[in-house]
């Protein structure tokens, strides 16, 4: 194992360089000699991005018949190689401090991704490209492609298969493929972040404490912001490619409908914290509500205080010459009029409960 920084020059050198921000710069480039060592394998190296993402780019040999290549099995193959040569050096990565670009997995807000998930290496996808024969034409690898999303001269791109014209722009192509994968994965990662928050509404989600709820909704912002961070920075990163990149990149956008899927994630956003906004909004009636009561049932109380005071007025003081409120006292005894009194702050502190809004 070989870790070193990206060897694609940044910047405006020159057209061989791209400006990107550093959010779309791969932090490191780990070259892996031991997987090498597999007679199939002619190159392997994974690029380490931020978000707890990496991109894995291995050359692999195959049969040269297109009638005989199983793309199942190449799936299949580059799955093994992964889980079996990549969980040792992820379980070293997230073992470490944060430093440099990358951030340790436990400080991330956004997903909670336990060790076992993030250290199993087993790939989201794995995406086949061939190189044109310079003495065969692009029909000839139609079949293998079998649907093609997006066409032009240089890079035919196809669900999972896809065609490189030209050899002469393979590094130009595997740039922006990789740029291209930890953007896509990183949308994919949200998109079931937002999925699994909604799909908890309809279960004890709706059981959160107001301490629990307050949480939710300050992560969810935080959440919601880090949507939007993405898109700027996918927005500078694409401005940022230059030469054949750029025609590139704007390829894999339009295949992958990467519009597309940043108004849904926008969407979804919306529509979490709508539904947030409404469980807060029913958190704080019922809080209010439980407040305005008990302060019904402490004004009931000063009502049966007064009770209290005016059935020891009518023992102290003499009264026979006159009609008023403490003749009720000789009518009833104290303890009817304050059992009453009880009574009657009681149904009006369940009436209030139960017509509030």
């Amino acid at each position: 194992m070989d870790i070193q920084p990206c060897r694609w020059p940044m910047g405006y050198g020159s057209l061989a360089h791209d400006s990107l921000p550093v959010f779309y710069q791969a932090a490191a480039e780990i070259s892996l000699p031991s997987m090498m060592q597999e007679d199939d394998v002619l190159g392997a190296s994974l690029f380490c991005y931020d978000n707890c993402l990496a991109v894995l780019v291995v050359e692999l040999q195959t049969s040269v018949d297109l009638d005989n290549i199983d793309d199942l099995a190449i799936s299949q193959r580059i799955e093994t190689l992964a889980t079996g040569y990549l969980q040792p050096l992820l379980c070293f990565l997230y073992e470490q401090e944060s430093r440099g670009r990358l951030i340790a997995p436990a400080s991330y807000k956004v997903y909670a991704d336990t060790k076992t998930t993030l250290c199993e290496g087993r790939p989201l996808w794995v995406a086949r490209m061939l190189v044109q024969s310079p003495s065969l034409t692009a029909d000839h690898y139609q079949a293998w492609l079998q649907n093609v999303d997006d066409a032009s001269d240089l890079f035919l791109l196809g669900s999972g298969n896809s065609l490189l014209c030209d050899y002469a722009h393979l590094a130009d192509i595997q740039r922006v493929m990789v740029l291209s994968q930890f953007h896509a994965a990183l949308m994919l990662r949200t998109e079931s972040l937002l999925d699994k928050t909604l799909t908890q509404f309809n279960g004890a989600y709706f059981e959160q404490t107001h301490s629990q709820l307050h949480d939710s909704v300050d992560l969810h912002q935080y959440r919601n912001d880090h949507i939007e961070f993405i898109s700027i920075q996918y927005s500078a990163a694409q401005a940022g490619m230059q030469g054949k990149r750029r025609q590139l990149l704007a390829q894999f956008d339009n295949a992958w409908q990467v519009p597309e899927q940043e108004q849904r994630l926008q969407q979804l956003a919306q529509l979490v914290q709508k539904r947030l906004d409404r469980l807060v909004d029913a958190s704080r009636r019922a809080q209010t509500r439980s407040i305005q009561t008990i302060l019904t049932f402490l004004g009931g109380l000063s009502l049966l205080a007064l009770v209290v005071d005016l059935a020891s007025l009518s023992n102290d003081m003499e009264h026979n010459e006159t009609v008023g409120i403490l003749d009720l006292f000789t009518l009833l005894s104290a303890e009817n009029v304050l059992s009453v009194t009880v009574l009657i702050v009681v149904l009006l502190t369940a009436y209030f409960y139960r017509n509030h809004e």
